[in-house]
């Protein structure tokens, strides 16, 4: 990359954190990335709604996780956006059910939503499953704030 290009390209920063597969771990999972999104300069109204997809995503691989696995999140935000990859090993690989209401909810929320599921992970007794969803910042008035 060039010096000139270095100053007018879009910087992003990358955090992530790991759980135990426990409903319990919801409320540190909710006050790890409330933190990680204001920080990152998320409004209120914008952070909200990106905890409520967040919340509907781990409940749903907290569910489906086999027993001692762990929900892995990363969050990579900059320049009015943000991706949220949250992962866990799961027993069925289609663990997630997308025809769900809370799924619909998650899909109004952002602006991408993917789920993947990889092969049996015998060493893990499990299915890697992964979430990853985005969104983009809308300009709020005529400065875009």
């Amino acid at each position: 990359m060039r010096a000139e290009d270095r100053e007018t390209a879009p910087r992003s920063t990358t955090v992530g954190f790991q759980v135990p597969a426990e409903l319990e771990q919801l409320t540190m999972v909710h006050a790890l990335a409330e933190t990680v999104l204001l920080v990152g300069g998320f409004a209120l109204d914008e952070v909200t709604d990106l905890l409520l997809a967040l919340d509907e995503v781990v409940t749903a691989l907290v569910l489906a996780a086999t027993p001692e696995a762990l929900i892995d999140c990363a969050f990579t935000g900059g320049g009015g956006a943000l991706g949220a990859r949250v992962s866990t090993v799961a027993r069925s690989d289609e663990a997630i059910d997308e025809d769900a209401f809370g799924w619909h909810v998650v899909a109004t929320l952002t602006d991408a939503l993917r789920t993947e599921y990889g092969p049996f992970d015998a060493a893990r007794n499990g299915y890697p499953t992964t979430v990853e969803f985005g969104w983009i910042r809308r300009s709020h008035g005529p400065n875009g704030g």
